[in-house]
């Protein structure tokens, strides 16, 4: 996640919980009181949000299954993982050593 959607998620969710307290203290945040431009960087804001949280719920099972077949590679000596190396990464390196011809995969697909 980069440092930029980072500090969108923060914004958004910190503005979420000022609305909410606003709400709550019966002095909520008139939406007529915003100016255009909020409106529009708090719906960009969503979407940006929206999708990167889409996407991580796509790729953490890929993760997790990389990580599956990095503990079975490592128990059958394929591959050595070390003491804060990550599993799934070390899968996917030895499969595109294996099976891409030894070409870093970002290279390849750039």
């Amino acid at each position: 996640m980069t440092d930029k959607l980072k500090e969108k998620i923060e914004k958004f969710l910190t503005m979420c919980l000022k609305s909410k307290s606003e709400k709550e203290s019966g002095n909520p945040i008139k939406v007529d009181e915003l100016t255009e431009e909020q409106h529009k960087e708090i719906a960009v804001d969503a979407v940006a949000i929206t999708n990167s949280l889409m996407e991580l719920q796509r790729l953490l099972p890929l993760s997790r299954q990389l990580a599956e077949l990095g503990h079975l590679f490592e128990a059958q000596g394929k591959i050595s993982v070390k003491a804060g190396e990550a599993y799934d990464e070390a899968a996917l390196s030895f499969l595109t050593e294996l099976y891409g011809a030894g070409i870093p995969l970002p290279t390849r697909l750039h």
